[in-house]
Parts: structure tokens; C-alpha cells; sequence
């Protein structure tokens, strides 16, 4: 492939997968209220929000101004993103592989991130002997970032199939994204490996893809490996994997909304109480006409008259 047909290849996957993304976190953005509930902990509440307090506490809350500390939130994330502090807590079993997966993602994106200041900075003319560390690094990136992405893939693969606590969650999508994942670290381990120079291979088609080389040029491992990574860039924002976008909402807008109810609120929850209920569930009640109050009062009543 020429390096024209290679950039609007890589350009425009890159922008179709941008597209989705924003069209998919604007959806988000709008989605209706959540319901009203406290759930503690709240960690940007700082000091309370350590033992699981909250503002409900304190003496008359109502009149006290809300203190927010946007430390002890990003503190709280990053302990999320980098530790995954969830899994950790909740299921210690899973951690190992997880914790794999994830790094090798975010090794394999700092990987790209390096090649791409590594070939920039060639093209600038700098001596190579002044950026050699920049790319020792980066070959060592690469190669640890798809090494333990490989050894997360297939060990979430074999939890999912001996597991039978996970089997049960095991849909055929969760397998799908698993052996899309592990074909991108699989490609990119096998071009590292038999290349002859990996680093340099890959420094020239990013040179290329930025007009700034003398041409790309790309050996089969290397565009096969490209090509899985191009596919896979674009299946991301149509999956459940985009869940890195969702967690934002899912603490922002749920876990840690605790904003006092205003009347713009109340108006917004009372209609969302009025829409009918479809749920094929038997013990909702639900035919389609009546709403969520219709039958948390049949509820209430049963409860009552027992």
C-alpha cells in the first residue's frame, strides 16, 4: 500500500472511532436523572467521605455550604485507573489477570504516544544517538505492553471458561472483545520478536504517516499487526468496553451526585415517575399503562394491608 493510501487508512479509522466516541459520551451526557439515593461512600467529600460519612452529619446540613475536594476525587480515580481498586476489594481472585490486561493497554498507548515523539524528533534532525533512550524505552514498552496484555487475554479467557462463578457472565461478546484484544497483543508481540528492527520499522511509518519521513514502507508482521489494531480502534466505541468513557457518569452523575434537590429537579424526577412501565418482569406488576407510581403505591398498599 502507498503512503497515502496508508494515512487515509490510519486517519480515517482514527476519526470514525473519534466520531462514535462523542456521539456515544454526548448520549451519556443525556441521559435522564439517576434515582435520588444516598450511596456512601463519597469520596470527595475528603475526611468523611473516608469511613463512608457524609454531609447529613453535620448540625442543620441544610443550612451548611457544601465543601467538595476535588483532590481526594482525583486521588480516588486515579487509585481506580492505575490500581483498580475495585477489583482488588471485590474480587482479589480476578486482580492478577485484570490488572495485566489493563497495563498492557495502557503500555501499548504509551507506546504510540513515544513512536510518535521519537519520530517527530528524528524528523526534526536531532542526532539519534541524543534520542537512543527514548528509543531503548520504547522497545521495551512495546514489548512488556504486549506481554502482559497476552498473558491478561488468555487468563481472563480460561477464568471465563473454569470459572463458574464468571460463566454465567460470560456472554459470547465478552469473548469476542477478549480474542480481538489478544490478537492485537499477539501481532504486535510477533513484529517485535522477528523483525529485524522493530523500533525503527515502526518509527518510519509514523514518520511516514506524519509527512515527515522518507517513506513507510511497512514488513508484512508490521501491517498485519497495524491493520488488527486499525480494526480493533474501530469495533472499540460500538462495544461495552467503552465503559472507560462510562465510569466518568457513573461516579460523576450516580455514585457522587449529592447536589440538594431544586425544584428543576423535582419536576424532572416527577415525569420520569409518570413514564409507563414495560417490564416483562412478573413481580414489577407492569402492563405498559401503569407508571412507577402506580405501582410503588400498589406496593405500598400490599405492604399496608398485610
Amino acid at each position: 500500500m502507498s503512503s497515502l493510501g496508508w494515512q487515509v487508512l490510519v486517519f480515517g479509522v482514527t476519526g470514525v472511532s473519534l466520531v462514535v466516541t462523542a456521539i456515544r459520551t454526548w448520549a451519556m451526557a443525556r441521559q435522564p436523572i439517576h434515582l435520588r439515593w444516598e450511596l456512601a461512600p463519597v469520596p470527595r467529600l475528603d475526611a468523611r467521605g473516608r469511613y463512608g460519612g457524609s454531609f447529613l452529619e453535620e448540625y442543620e446540613w441544610w443550612r451548611q455550604p457544601r465543601r467538595h475536594s476535588r483532590a481526594a476525587a482525583l486521588i480516588y480515580i486515579a487509585r481506580e485507573m492505575f490500581l483498580l481498586r475495585s477489583v482488588w476489594d471485590r474480587n482479589r481472585g480476578l486482580w492478577p489477570l485484570t490488572f495485566a490486561l489493563h497495563y498492557g493497554l495502557y503500555l501499548t498507548a504509551g507506546l504510540s504516544l513515544g513512536l510518535t515523539i521519537h519520530a517527530v524528533l528524528l524528523a526534526a534532525g536531532l542526532d539519534p544517538l541524543a534520542v537512543r533512550p527514548l528509543r531503548e524505552g520504547v522497545s521495551v514498552l512495546a514489548l512488556l505492553g504486549y506481554l502482559l496484555g497476552g498473558v491478561g487475554v488468555v487468563g481472563l479467557l480460561l477464568k471465563r471458561v473454569l470459572d463458574p462463578h464468571l460463566r454465567p457472565f460470560s456472554t459470547i461478546s465478552r469473548y469476542v472483545n477478549l480474542l480481538f484484544l489478544g490478537a492485537v497483543f499477539l501481532s504486535g508481540a510477533c513484529a517485535w520478536l522477528l523483525s529485524e528492527d522493530y523500533v525503527a520499522e515502526v518509527t518510519r511509518f509514523t514518520g511516514g504517516l506524519i509527512g515527515r519521513g522518507p517513506g513507510m514502507a511497512p514488513g508484512p508482521l508490521l501491517s498485519l499487526h497495524v491493520a488488527v489494531s486499525l480494526l480493533f480502534l474501530v469495533y472499540l466505541p460500538f462495544t461495552d468496553m467503552i465503559h472507560f468513557i462510562a465510569k466518568f457518569f457513573t461516579y460523576h452523575a450516580v455514585r457522587w451526585d449529592d447536589r440538594p434537590q431544586s425544584g428543576a429537579m423535582a419536576g424532572e424526577l416527577k415525569g420520569l415517575l409518570r413514564q409507563p412501565v414495560s417490564w416483562s418482569a412478573s413481580h414489577v406488576g407492569s402492563d405498559g399503562r401503569k407508571d412507577w407510581i402506580d405501582i410503588a403505591s400498589a406496593e405500598a398498599g400490599d405492604g399496608a394491608a398485610a
